[in-house]
């Protein structure tokens, strides 16, 4: 069980809200339940912190921060070279959701989105 968590899913639910749709939440808390593997790449982190800081979703970053790191079953990983060069090929318009995808691909984990384009895409890994 491992799975890349986008922007909105990580924020969502971790403010406990309710747009987080089909059972999303459950997923996220069977993984960390069964000892999974819920992976956090570092470009979700930083788009995180600038919609806190734009004050577009009212959440504590540095609290939510040091639950993903605190907690075993969140894995924060890095974008590199590699990650670039397999998001050089997906066809995905927006660079952010290029990354969270190819991402995926490298770890060839899930990911868990409500991002219609990336649901509705070739490149989405289930």
């Amino acid at each position: 069980m491992i799975y890349v968590l986008d922007t909105h899913i990580l924020i969502w639910y971790f403010i406990g809200s309710k747009r987080l749709k089909g059972g999303l939440k459950e997923k996220i808390d069977e993984v960390r339940r069964r000892g999974g593997r819920l992976l956090v790449p570092t470009i979700v982190l930083a788009e995180a912190l600038a919609i806190a800081e734009r004050d577009k979703v009212e959440f504590d970053f540095q609290r939510m921060y040091q639950l993903i790191k605190d907690e075993t079953e969140f894995e924060i990983v890095s974008f590199t070279s590699e990650i670039l060069e397999e998001a050089m090929h997906i066809k995905i318009p927006e660079i952010h959701d290029r990354i969270i995808v190819a991402t995926a691909k490298f770890y060839k984990a899930g990911i868990l989105t409500q991002d219609r384009i990336i649901l509705e895409s070739e490149e989405f890994v289930k």
